[in-house]
């Protein structure tokens, strides 16, 4: 006769009593089993490990709106938590430092930011606290800030705020003026906005916090200047300001 799965001889036995076989395995209970298959099923999240794009396209597969956005916002929150907190602090920097803490240091993909300013310009003030903030906001990406003129020399005053993007050793892009920060009311989170207009950043703003009806950096320098005093809008390219910061510029 055909034995069972769990089945045993007589013979068996006897050799488990004495040690000379295994012990049997112990059966685990059909209600045991059905149990933790429940478990499983309430933990499942069909969200979960989603990007924010593919959560935005889920949009129309779940009817709760108000679960999908806390969701997302929680997911969004998961993801900063998740990332290596390499900074999360403001540095001043030097031009001697400069190739190490800049081109250097963006090396890996590593989202490099610095902040050229000068005290005399008006228009750094409004950058210089929310940049500040969003160093400690977004700790994966290195937020830095020099004097322009210390940085890179005969940089002209009038073209500060100027913010240096570094990524994989090159200069990716330079942001000149306030305008694309918010203006004079810039803040952390119009910040923000433009960091992740340019792909630095993820945010979880559903509307442009610059939009509030304050007058453009351009249309400001316009009543000032009345277009009398353009000054030289030259940029830097990557080699350029590894030239000159290595003093070999020209």
């Amino acid at each position: 006769m055909a034995m069972c799965p769990g089945d045993t001889t007589e013979w068996d036995d006897i050799q488990r009593k004495f040690g000379n076989l295994p012990p049997l395995e112990k059966e685990v209970p059909q209600r045991v089993v059905e149990q933790s298959l429940v478990e499983i099923a309430e933990r499942f999240d069909p969200l979960e490990n989603r990007t924010l794009e593919e959560l935005d396209a889920a949009e129309d597969e779940v009817n709760d709106e108000d679960f999908l956005q806390q969701y997302r916002r929680r997911r969004l929150a998961d993801l900063k938590a998740a990332a290596s907190a390499r900074f999360g602090e403001l540095r001043q920097l030097c031009r001697a430092s400069y190739v190490q803490e800049v081109t250097e240091a963006s090396a890996g993909g590593q989202w490099v930011l610095l902040l050229l300013y000068t005290d005399a310009n008006f228009m750094c003030h409004p950058m210089m606290e929310p940049w500040a903030k969003a160093a400690r906001r977004f700790p994966m990406v290195k937020f830095l800030k020099g004097i322009a003129s210390e940085i890179i020399p005969d940089f002209p005053d009038a073209l500060t705020p100027t913010v240096i993007i570094y990524k994989d050793k090159e200069c990716v892009k330079q942001v000149q003026g306030l305008e694309d920060w918010g203006g004079s009311k810039t803040s952390v989170d119009t910040i923000e906005w433009h960091l992740a207009e340019l792909g630095i950043v993820e945010t979880d703003q559903e509307a442009d916090p610059r939009a509030n009806g304050q007058r453009s950096q351009r249309e400001l320098e316009e009543d000032e200047f009345d277009n009398e005093d353009a000054v030289d809008d030259r940029g830097y390219t990557s080699s350029r300001l590894d030239r000159i910061l290595r003093g070999k510029w020209t």
